[in-house]
């Protein structure tokens, strides 16, 4: 250790004791470090590399395909939270919450890391989201970052990523600004941290080469405590055994006051001994290849069969340099032409069960990923009729609600981590603009007092739900009311009726219609009392 110029709280033991734990956790990870990076090229179509050949090997994109169509039912069925208060007091602080949250996300750009995150998830199995406070800018703010599963380490053969010991964030920063930032170290900052740091253009040490050459690796070093029977989390910045800084020097409140690592990992399929798991570049990769082969074999046999050729024999008396030039209308011969002289050379086509076989891994390849053709718009079968083709899309999306389900999972985490940061750090009231859904604007006074006081401590629960239904969903409940309309449902003799079926169904706004329906009813009783009170007359 380097730590001559550090005389803060944190002992040179327990600092023995991180550094020990962050190289372990690195040489565990190793294997799932090059996976990504695997990954992300066969994600790009980039596993066949040799363009020396005369005829390159062929990457069909099926792969591609699945990951984008999985991508866009995420993105169809982007999440929305609902605070739920647990006492009755609270009801006021769940309204404003559940009103502000969107505009917070907004204003942290959530939907664009959201979008990279499942990107990233769909590749390799699990994607990682950073809930931060930054105290830049003024009052500060919350900060919400995609984090790339390369930087980040956690103990071995933990599942939940809140049980290890520590989690090291990793970051490649100019040497400039931390000259800046710590300039009593400035003779340090020389680019040569002795790591390995793998990037996503080769898998090769590059602790000498140019991506170190201007900056040093630097290491966020997260673990929990207890300060006065209260777990808190805190952080140790370090690079090359020398520490930077400690939140432990700043106080005794700890960095984060609600205990848990300001990470939450979002998995698609969950692997055991792991926090993290795999995606579909691993399941579809290997009819991908198989898939990519065949089609090399159908390429090299329409190259060859196309072509005509011809075997001319030694001293045959034929100028071959003008037989092969197309742009010759005569050619010379000397002496007799017969068939022992020259012969065409044709290839015979593929047998038709190679093109068979190629379909048929298309298809594994569609039903291994629950990539089917109906799910995006095609109605092979003969399934022509509107209802059909919507009951089979539903009945085929069930593996991709189940996918979207978890990533709500952690969405749930992720608001509860900015609940917990506005509870801690916004001490002074925010203004939130609101558009309603009337299109007038709503402005909202916000403040950790709405939530925690020195009286009361406000819990919540928090429900999640897609912001934006499905197009087909959509027309569907357009289709069902306006049949509904049709049949006169929704008349005010019949309003009672019409109140008892909207609640037994399944529709989005249905308490708006129930609302309506009651004031019709209201109404149309109101005008014919008048006329009953006259006829009593």
């Amino acid at each position: 250790m380097k730590n001559d110029r550090y005389s803060g709280k944190i002992k040179a033991e327990f600092f023995g004791k991180v550094l020990e734990c962050y190289k372990l956790y690195r040489e565990h990870k190793q294997l799932f470090d090059r996976r990504i990076i695997e990954n992300n090229r066969w994600y790009k179509s980039r596993y066949n590399t040799d363009f020396s050949a005369e005829v390159p090997e062929p990457t069909t994109p099926y792969l591609f395909n699945v990951i984008a169509n999985k991508h866009a039912d995420a993105m169809d069925n982007y999440p929305e939270a609902n605070i739920l208060e647990r006492s009755e007091a609270d009801r006021g602080a769940a309204d404003k919450l559940t009103k502000i949250l969107p505009m917070q996300l907004d204003l942290c750009d959530f939907k664009r890391t959201y979008s990279r995150a499942w990107w990233y998830k769909l590749k390799n199995g699990a994607s990682c989201y950073g809930v931060f406070y930054n105290p830049s800018g003024g009052s500060g703010d919350i900060d919400i970052r995609r984090i790339d599963l390369l930087n980040l380490f956690w103990e071995p053969g933990i599942i939940d990523l809140q049980d290890s010991r520590f989690v090291f964030l990793t970051a490649l920063i100019d040497n400039d600004e931390l000259k800046y930032r710590y300039p009593h170290l400035a003779d340090r900052f020389t680019g040569d941290s002795g790591m390995e740091v793998l990037t996503y253009d080769d898998m090769q040490n590059t602790a000498s080469g140019d991506i170190l050459k201007d900056k040093t690796l630097v290491v966020d070093c997260y673990y929990k405590r207890l300060v006065n029977g209260r777990q808190t989390v805190d952080i140790i910045k370090f690079f090359d055994g020398t520490i930077l800084e400690a939140s432990e020097d700043m106080g005794d409140e700890g960095l984060y006051a609600h205990g848990m690592y300001p990470f939450v990992l979002d998995v698609l399929y969950p692997d055991e001994d792991s926090p993290v798991g795999f995606g579909f570049v691993d399941i579809v990769k290997n009819p991908q290849l198989y898939i990519d082969r065949l089609d090399s074999l159908i390429s090299r046999n329409a190259l060859i069969s196309g072509k005509t050729r011809f075997m001319v024999k030694d001293n045959g008396g034929i100028n071959e340099y003008e037989l092969v030039d197309l742009n010759r209308d005569i050619i010379h011969v000397a002496g007799s032409v017969g068939e022992e002289n020259i012969r065409e050379l044709q290839a015979k086509p593929m047998h038709n069960f190679i093109i068979q076989h190629r379909q048929s891994k298309i298809d594994e390849l569609k039903e291994i990923a629950g990539n089917r053709d109906f799910q995006q718009g095609d109605t092979k079968g003969g399934v022509t009729a509107y209802s059909a083709i919507v009951a089979l899309q539903q009945a085929g999306e069930k593996l991709a609600r189940d996918m979207i389900t978890t990533g709500y999972d952690a969405f749930r985490d992720i608001v509860y981590l900015c609940i917990e940061l506005m509870r801690q750090f916004y001490k002074s009231p925010r203004s939130y603009r609101i558009s309603r859904d009337d299109g007038k604007r709503e402005y909202i006074s916000f403040s950790s007092e709405d939530i925690e006081n020195e009286y009361h401590r406000a819990e919540f629960d928090i429900s999640v739900s897609a912001e934006k239904n499905n197009p087909y969903s959509r027309i569907t409940q357009n289709q069902t009311l306006t049949e509904l309309w049709q049949m006169g449902a929704f008349e005010p003799e019949r309003a009672d009726a019409a109140v008892l079926l909207l609640e037994s169904m399944h529709l989005d706004g249905k308490e708006k219609l129930i609302e309506g329906l009651k004031n019709i009813k209201s109404r149309a009783l109101s005008v014919s009392r008048p006329k009953e009170t006259a006829k009593g007359l």
